[in-house]
């Protein structure tokens, strides 16, 4: 803009293209590729055309046409060197120079950035790791497990219609590890995100908000010192990893693994769906397999991948809510005789968008009393509790789940060759 001196005010001139010159600097300098390119096929053009000029009349000249200007210019700033034609004039020769030189320069940095989108790609395959913009319902692994090959194993078998190329795991890792675990067939799909899975950048790289489900893992693996870390701060980190996911994806389903169950507290807070008490899990198996006969055996097939049944969760019918558990336990069985159902799994489902549809409907009463007393229910809430063998007159709540035993899926069909049901 140019002011002017107009009546004792300044007056501003708008001069159009200046905007548009400083957008397009803009451009070239944001996308040098294409600038390099466009640059080189005008000094090709440029080139043939005044060598035509200087050349067509000369003596001794074999560049007579415009066309053979334009493939003496590709050749040379190819750097091919046919010999068909070339400039006898010494302003020829100049030119032909320039020409040589840009086509050296040329060709450099296209060969250049070529061979770094392949290596770039390869980088890529290698580590696993793909654009976020393609990831959509996948399933998301914070941490790294010592045996992680079994425990990726074991999730592809629980879910069928999950393949290695659903799952990204982000974890702080060496590509050697990286390596070792893609090298299994059924792994070699695998996207890795590098560094600290309690880091949001990093979380943000897997699109945890469009993901099918978080599993947040007790990392135990060793600092950049080689110090194994305690297991306070194993779960100091597994709580940090909870938190921003509830910050970043709010609606997504999260699972995460604690050590000291006293600390699972932040975690209902941070809206984790599901605890899994790693270090609980023995004592209370143990304790248990002193009651009775094959107890252990039980827990284990019942979580055992290769058993022909196991214990899941199921869907249940919206004709089924609010009738009671007799019925709810027919109508299912008759409808899938694959299924057995054992109980029912209340407020199920993401933690967060239960307490939040239940704290919408306990404001939905003029009544002060009973507005107090919804809010006290919505905060007694447990999500995703079981009650195993209910009384019969027990009414389903909406949001439940059917707990059932169903028979194992083997490549997409139960043993009777019919579909079945994955957890």
């Amino acid at each position: 803009m140019q002011p002017r001196f107009k009546e004792d005010k300044f007056e501003v001139i708008r001069v159009p293209f200046v905007p548009s010159v400083l957008r397009t600097k803009k451009y070239l300098l944001k996308n040098i590729f294409i600038t390099v390119v466009g640059f080189l096929t005008l000094a090709w053009m440029s080139s043939a055309t005044l060598v035509y000029f200087f050349e067509k009349d000369a003596e001794g000249s074999n560049i007579k046409t415009f066309s053979d200007a334009i493939w003496w210019g590709i050749v040379t700033f190819l750097t091919v060197g046919y010999g068909d034609r070339f400039p006898v004039t010494f302003e020829g020769r100049f030119f032909a120079g320039l020409l040589m030189v840009s086509g050296v320069a040329g060709v450099g940095i296209v060969t250049a950035k070529i061979s770094s989108i392949f290596l770039e790609q390869a980088l890529k395959d290698g580590r696993g790791i793909v654009d976020s913009s393609q990831l959509r319902d996948h399933f998301v692994i914070c941490g790294w497990n010592e045996n992680m090959n079994e425990l990726l194993t074991h999730i592809l078998e629980f879910n069928p219609d999950l393949t290695s190329q659903d799952i990204v795991v982000i974890a702080n890792v060496t590509p050697q590890v990286i390596e070792t675990t893609t090298a299994e067939k059924h792994l070699s799909d695998l996207h890795f995100v590098s560094g600290d899975h309690f880091s949001e950048a990093n979380l943000r790289r897997a699109a945890p908000e469009r993901a099918r489900k978080i599993l947040i893992l007790a990392d135990r693996t060793p600092g950049h010192g080689g110090q194994m870390p305690t297991p306070t701060e194993i779960d100091a980190r597994t709580i940090m990893t909870a938190m921003t996911i509830a910050n970043i994806a709010r609606g997504t389903l999260v699972t995460a693994e604690i050590l000291d169950p006293k600390m699972d507290h932040y975690l209902r807070i941070a809206n984790v769906s599901e605890i899994i008490y790693s270090s609980e899990y023995s004592r209370l198996l143990l304790g248990n397999a002193t009651s009775g006969t094959g107890i252990a055996n039980i827990v284990f097939d019942l979580l055992d991948s290769k058993a022909n049944a196991h214990i899941t969760s199921f869907n249940a019918p919206e004709s089924t809510i609010g009738k009671s558990f007799l019925e709810f336990k027919e109508t299912i069985e008759k409808q899938n005789p694959e299924l057995l159902v054992i109980g029912v799994l209340e407020n199920s489902g993401n933690s967060h968008s239960i307490k939040e549809l239940a704290l919408r409907r306990a404001q939905q009463t003029p009544n002060m009393a009973q507005l107090v007393a919804n809010l006290q229910s919505v905060k007694e809430i447990r999500c995703n509790h079981p009650v195993f063998h209910p009384p019969l007159d027990y009414k389903v709540a909406e949001g439940s789940m059917a707990i059932v035993i169903a028979k194992r899926i083997r490549n997409g069909k139960n043993e009777h060759g019919s579909k079945t049901y994955a957890a």
